[in-house]
């Protein structure tokens, strides 16, 4: 199996001791990506990949091909009408709690449909949205008919695609491995539906056109990509967070900070204990009880832009004040106790 991809190294590897920059096509990078996930390949030949995808950079052209290996392989839900996929991230956050979650069940309690796609962190990153869900909600599924018996019980639902995937798990378990969070990682978050109104994170950088023209190349005419605190979803509550919107197809910057919408905070939040997973579930608590503090500030800029994907001819700020009366009518929290309600 190694004898498949030794081709594929030997014309990468080629060009970068020729002092060159080989960029996959995306019938390549498909091709590629899929032989990796079929099992080709020595877990050593999946690691030089991986580091020289992440020395290079990715293209869109690259995140594209591989994104459509894998979705190949995927059996996706049939969503709700109006329904926003959230695809987080394994890398999760190190320094604060992760909102994404708290975020989500506020945006369905304001009457968005949202799937929520997350898995637990990397062994050696932060804590991920998936990591939350687990310990307040339950066991995270890859079960397509699941997650449309969630809807068939409210708004909100969650998911990781590539949980049952031997191919996927081989891949995670390398970048585990080698610290060399890269491609998989980024391509996880275009595993969504085609066409779907799709919001994802993406770190800082000059990366948000690459990341708008993967999902533009994908169908997604209605896009949301975050520069969040860590890498993840969640604005600044100190600083402007940048971003891009894709709206009926037309790309635009996103820039949103807390006090042109009224938020104001002194702090961004942080952890203030060692038990990361403890006080994450303590926050999402109490963000969905209406406790003024800057995850709350946070989480609301955040659902505010999921109501907005699915809303684009309403304000962020209008958004956001459904997201507020989401939570102090109490129903974002009464949403998110459901869930440990069925699985008690």
């Amino acid at each position: 199996m190694s004898d498949r991809i030794r081709p594929w190294l030997k014309r990468i590897i080629g060009a970068v001791t020729g002092g060159r920059i080989y960029n996959l096509s995306e019938s390549e990078a498909q091709e590629l990506f899929y032989l990796f996930l079929d099992g080709a390949g020595s877990d050593a030949q999946l690691a030089v990949f991986l580091s020289i995808m992440r020395s290079k950079g990715t293209t869109a052209e690259e995140l594209v091909g591989a994104a459509r290996a894998a979705r190949s392989r995927i059996d996706f839900p049939q969503l709700p009408d109006d329904c926003i996929v959230i695809a987080t991230s394994r890398a999760g956050k190190r320094n604060a709690p992760p909102l994404g979650l708290a975020a989500a069940a506020v945006a369905a309690a304001a009457g968005v449909p949202v799937l929520l796609q997350a898995s637990p962190g990397l062994r050696w990153g932060g804590l991920s949205p998936g990591d939350l869900w687990q310990t307040i909600c339950g066991e995270l599924t890859g079960d397509a008919k699941h997650v449309e018996s969630m809807f068939s019980n409210g708004p909100l639902a969650c998911w990781n695609p590539t949980i049952a995937d031997d191919g996927w798990q081989r891949l995670q378990r390398v970048e585990d491995e080698t610290l060399l969070r890269g491609i998989p990682d980024v391509v996880t978050k275009l595993l969504v539906p085609d066409g779907c109104r799709a919001m994802s994170a993406a770190v800082p950088g000059p990366v948000l056109g690459i990341a708008a023209n993967a999902q533009e190349s994908l169908q997604h005419r209605h896009a949301l990509i975050v520069q969040g605190v860590d890498g993840s979803i969640d604005p600044s509550t100190l600083e402007t967070t940048r971003g891009m919107r894709v709206i009926d197809g037309v790309k635009a910057p996103l820039r949103i900070h807390p006090g042109d919408v009224g938020l104001f905070e002194s702090e961004e939040p942080s952890f203030e204990s060692d038990d990361h997973l403890r006080e994450s579930t303590d926050v999402t608590n109490q963000i969905l009880l209406g406790v003024a503090s800057p995850a709350l500030s946070s989480t609301l800029l955040s659902a505010g832009l999921m109501i907005s994907l699915a809303k684009p001819n309403e304000s962020v700020a209008t958004c956001i004040a459904e997201a507020s009366e989401a939570i102090s009518s109490g129903v974002a929290q009464r949403l998110l106790e459901s869930f440990r309600n069925r699985n008690s």
